[in-house]
C-alpha cells in the first residue's frame, strides 16, 4: 500500500507536487471574499464554510502556535482539526513538530485539510497577502492555479473608508479595524506592491495566475464565473451563484447577496482632489488591472526600467 500524504515528508512532497489547489489572493477590497465564498459551494472544492484566511503561506510557524489562530482552527474544522494536524507534524518531525521545515508545514497544512477536513475534495484557500508569497506558492505547489483579484484603485480606497467608518460605529476594538485605518499613500503604496508582484508572477509561472477585476466579475457573475471554472478546469455549477443567507451579520453585507446585486447608493467618502491624485499616481496599474485573464509575460511583464 502507498504511503498517505501525512506519513512521511517523500509522500507530502510527492502529494504537494501533484496536487491541484485553487489559491484566492491579490488587493483587499477587491471581491476576494465573495469569490472564495461562491467557489465553496463548487462540489469539487473545499467547501469552506466562512471567509477564513490562514496566512499559512506568510507565518507558516503560526500553525504551531500557542494560543492559536482562530481562523487556522475554522478552516480545519475547529480545535480538534488543528489538534490532529499538529499530532500529524510531530510524526512528520520525529517527535517534534517544530522540527518540521517551514515548506512542509505548508504542505501538511493542505494535506490534512484534504484528508481530513474535506476528504475528497480539491484544495481551495483565500487569504489576499498570498499575492507577495507567489513564488513560495509555485514553489511548494507548481500545479496551482491561483485568482489574484483587484479593483480601481478609487474604489478600493472608498471601500477601505466605509468599511472603517462601519467597525468604528459598531464599537469595535482598534485591533480589529486597524488594518483598515491607512492613509492614502500608504494605499498606494500597497497597489503598487500588489501590482509588481503579479507581473513577477506572469513572469514566473505564465498562465497559472488569472487576474479577476472586481468590475468583470460583479458585471456578470455567471459568465465570469464559468470562465474561472474554465481556467481551474471543473464545470461551471449553478450553485455558485447562489448565497446563503446570513452572511451579513458575521462578516459583511455584500456578501449575504449574489455577486452582481447592486450596491446601495452611498455617497463617497473621497473628495473630488483625493480622487484626482489616487487616478494619477496609480494610472499605469489600474489600466492593467481592468484586464481579466491569466497573465502572461507578454502583456503583464514588468516594464524595462527608463534609459539613463
Amino acid at each position: 500500500m502507498s504511503a498517505g500524504p501525512l506519513d512521511d515528508l517523500g509522500a507530502l512532497r510527492g502529494w504537494a507536487a501533484s496536487a491541484q489547489p485553487v489559491f484566492i489572493c491579490g488587493q483587499e477590497r477587491s471581491g476576494t471574499s465573495a469569490l472564495q465564498l461562491a467557489l465553496a459551494r463548487h462540489p469539487a472544492l473545499f467547501p469552506v464554510p466562512h471567509v477564513f484566511e490562514t496566512f499559512v503561506f506568510n507565518e507558516p510557524r503560526a500553525l504551531l502556535a500557542d494560543p492559536p489562530r482562530r481562523m487556522l482552527q475554522g478552516y480545519l474544522g475547529g480545535p480538534e482539526g488543528l489538534a490532529a494536524m499538529r499530532e500529524r507534524l510531530a510524526v512528520l518531525g520525529g517527535g517534534d513538530a517544530a522540527a518540521v521545515a517551514d515548506e512542509d508545514l505548508i504542505r501538511a497544512f493542505f494535506a490534512h485539510a484534504a484528508s481530513c477536513a474535506y476528504p475528497g475534495r480539491r484544495p481551495l484557500e483565500k487569504t489576499p497577502s498570498h499575492v507577495y508569497s507567489l513564488p513560495r506558492v509555485f514553489a511548494l505547489f507548481p500545479q496551482a492555479r491561483v485568482l489574484a483579484c483587484v479593483r480601481e484603485p478609487v474604489e478600493v480606497v472608498d471601500s477601505y473608508r466605509r468599511r472603517l467608518r462601519r467597525e468604528q460605529a459598531l464599537g469595535k476594538a482598534p485591533g480589529d479595524w486597524a488594518w483598515l485605518d491607512k492613509t492614502d499613500q500608504q494605499l498606494i503604496a500597497q497597489f503598487r506592491r500588489v501590482d509588481q508582484a503579479l507581473r513577477e508572477a506572469a513572469v514566473r509561472a505564465p498562465g497559472q495566475v488569472f487576474q479577476v477585476p472586481y468590475a468583470w466579475l460583479t458585471a456578470d457573475p455567471a459568465a465570469a464565473l464559468a470562465a474561472l471554472c474554465d481556467f481551474i478546469g471543473e464545470p461551471f455549477d449553478p450553485a455558485l451563484l447562489a448565497p446563503r443567507p446570513g452572511r451579513s451579520v458575521r462578516i459583511d453585507e455584500r456578501l449575504g447577496q449574489p455577486l452582481g446585486a447592486p450596491p446601495t447608493p452611498e455617497p463617497t467618502t473621497l473628495t473630488e482632489a483625493v480622487a484626482a491624485t489616487l487616478r494619477r499616481e496609480t494610472w499605469g496599474l489600474s489600466r492593467r488591472w481592468r484586464v481579466a485573464g491569466p497573465l502572461h509575460p507578454d502583456t503583464h511583464a514588468e516594464a524595462p526600467a527608463p534609459a539613463r
